[in-house]
């Protein structure tokens, strides 16, 4: 069986439609990747956003990845 967690990951993309849609769709999942893999990188893109709405984005990417253990 394969592993959804391989022992060499190093950086990991996220594609959202819309502000949000990555954190509603895959926070546990970041999470979980964050406390396993410490120096991962993340990489966060929204396809569609306002300037409001590009901050929250930014600052709910910064509160999720300061989640790390």
């Amino acid at each position: 069986m394969l592993s959804l967690f391989p022992k060499n990951l190093n950086s990991v993309l996220f594609i959202g439609a819309h502000c949000d849609d990555i954190e509603i769709g895959c926070g546990a999942t970041i999470l979980q990747l964050a406390d396993q893999y410490p120096d991962l990188t993340f990489y966060w893109v929204v396809l569609a956003s306002n300037p409001v709405r590009a901050h929250e984005a930014r600052k709910s990417a910064d509160l999720f990845l300061k989640m790390r253990s």
